[in-house]
């Protein structure tokens, strides 16, 4: 005799777990829905030994770093690649485009590299100012109260600087320049090329209270 148990039954299904995937479903599971996130891939955590590699030297590797599944060695956090077996991807004619996928929960935020800037008014509306592509049906203005409210949630740093197409933000205050940028820097100011520091995000202070400085 076999018992069958009723399966749970989910308000919504979110089909990968990258940067789209992540926010749609804290966004339906803070409105209190319950949500089943599905992926293609593992759970690659760096705090196993055996996966631990960011922070080896090359000859702490059996290969010195070389990979035997991996695109980018040993050293290469990612279950995927620029060709996965299975994966539904073509090339337009005439035409090639790789994207790197990665298939493991968070996606490839995973290996994102945390610059995080606005699409500016101008950005949104290109056709009415070069005559390429098509205007977008939305303005910055209608974006920005989401672009704040992402800037306090993640946490991005920078400056405001008042430049019309790149918006302000609400930014945590950037770190030191390093040494070979205080030469740029210098070099830049006897040229009158104005220097910005970049807008990424990485904590340089703890926000929301659950989380703390980036090392």
């Amino acid at each position: 005799m076999q018992i069958k148990e009723n399966s749970t039954v989910y308000d919504a299904i979110v089909v990968g777990s990258g940067a789209g995937g992540g926010m749609a479903t804290k966004v339906l599971a803070d409105a209190g829905l319950k949500v089943a996130v599905v992926e293609a891939g593992p759970f690659f955590d760096p705090a196993d030994p055996e996966q631990k590699t960011q922070l080896r030297w090359p000859y702490e590797s059996p290969r010195r770093g070389a990979g035997t599944v991996r695109p980018f060695g040993d050293f290469d956090a990612a279950y995927g690649g620029w060709e996965i077996e299975g994966e539904p991807y073509t090339h337009k004619d005439g035409t090639k485009f790789d994207w790197f996928r990665s298939h493991m929960l968070g996606g490839r935020t995973n290996h994102w590299g945390r610059i995080s800037l606005r699409f500016g008014p101008d950005d949104f509306k290109h056709k009415s100012i070069d005559g390429h592509g098509d205007d977008w049906p939305i303005s910055y203005d209608d974006v920005k109260p989401y672009y704040d409210k992402v800037d306090k949630m993640i946490g991005v740093f920078g400056t405001n600087e008042g430049l019309r197409n790149d918006p302000d933000g609400f930014f945590l205050p950037p770190p030191k320049p390093r040494l070979h940028e205080l030469f740029y820097i210098k070099g830049a100011k006897k040229s009158g090329v104005p220097v910005y520091p970049s807008r990424m995000s990485m904590l340089t202070k703890r926000i929301n209270n659950d989380r703390g400085v980036c090392f």
